[in-house]
């Protein structure tokens, strides 16, 4: 069974542990919220667990701007800028609007570059800009790679993930796409004209069926499916983001999909921690409201 170090040698309540016997291994999907405000939280929790293992890693934003300007904190992309220790070797943060594009470049010129870190900054869209950024030197097969989707509406293209998903020829890509569940069905509803933009995010000409008769976990049943099958991934499971505090309302799923045996259990530890600090938060904010 492969571990993390393979990298480094060739490239509110709480859910139950995941099991740790030889495969086939299951992996269940969490039941505790993280909230859409510390979505980049969770995001930035886990990929320091990761590379203190790996000693090394690159990291692809393809919308990496801030999407709600007075939230910082719920900006992934500065948020892993911020990783300590810097073991994040080479970044690629492509953001398409104009705004959030000089706040991106804002933000890169504000924080530290340690010896050896590249950080390269694509103004555009990305699903154009992405077989660039695959043509780094920087994207080996040793270099252990992550890549961030975190769309708004229509944005990603299916023909994007498979070229993600195609890049290397062992260890894949690794891939945390955000399909938010909170507004597609609202979006499909609306959707009469420009279909060829659904359907390139889609990759497929069934969409109409996501309106029709999927439920959530219906569709996050069929992502997961077509990550493993059409991706070729060998882990993915779909992590619920939710819209605030006391809120049942399920904004996002987060589909984390790997190759490595050992990312899961990562995920799930990065997962209660995002929880405890979305609950520690929380309590703070009610002891500031009653005083």
């Amino acid at each position: 069974m492969k571990r993390p170090s393979d990298y480094a040698n060739q490239t509110g309540e709480l859910f139950e542990d995941l099991p740790t016997t030889d495969p086939p291994r299951k992996f269940k999907r969490p039941s505790a919220p993280v909230w859409t405000e510390h979505k980049a939280n969770f995001i930035q929790r886990y990929l320091t667990l990761f590379i203190q293992i790996t000693k090394h890693g690159t990291y692809i934003d393809g919308f990496a701007g801030p999407q709600r300007a007075n939230l910082e904190n719920a900006w992934s992309a500065k948020l892993v800028l911020q990783i300590r220790p810097p073991l994040l070797r080479h970044f690629f943060l492509c953001e398409q609007s104009a705004k959030s594009f000089e706040s991106l470049r804002k933000c890169v010129n504000e924080v530290a570059r340690p010896k050896g870190r590249t950080i390269d900054l694509y103004h555009g869209d990305f699903n154009l800009k992405v077989k660039e950024i695959l043509n780094s030197k920087y994207i080996t097969e040793k270099e252990a790679t992550f890549a961030l989707l975190d769309q708004r509406m229509f944005e990603c293209h299916w023909g994007t993930l498979q070229k993600l998903a195609a890049k290397k020829m062992g260890m894949k890509i690794e891939l945390f796409y955000f399909f938010g569940f909170g507004w597609a069905k609202r979006a499909l509803a609306g959707v009469t004209k420009n279909t060829d933009t659904v359907k390139r995010w889609w990759g497929r000409d069934d969409y109409p069926l996501l309106k029709e008769q999927k439920t959530r976990e219906e569709i996050s049943d069929l992502l997961v499916d077509r990550f493993k099958n059409e991706l070729a991934y060998k882990h993915v499971i779909a992590y619920p983001i939710y819209k605030r505090e006391h809120n049942n309302i399920v904004m996002y799923h987060m589909l984390h999909a790997t190759d490595h045996d050992d990312a899961p259990e990562l995920m799930n530890r990065a997962y209660r921690q995002a929880v405890r600090y979305s609950q520690k938060l929380a309590e703070q904010l009610t002891l500031l409201r009653e005083g």
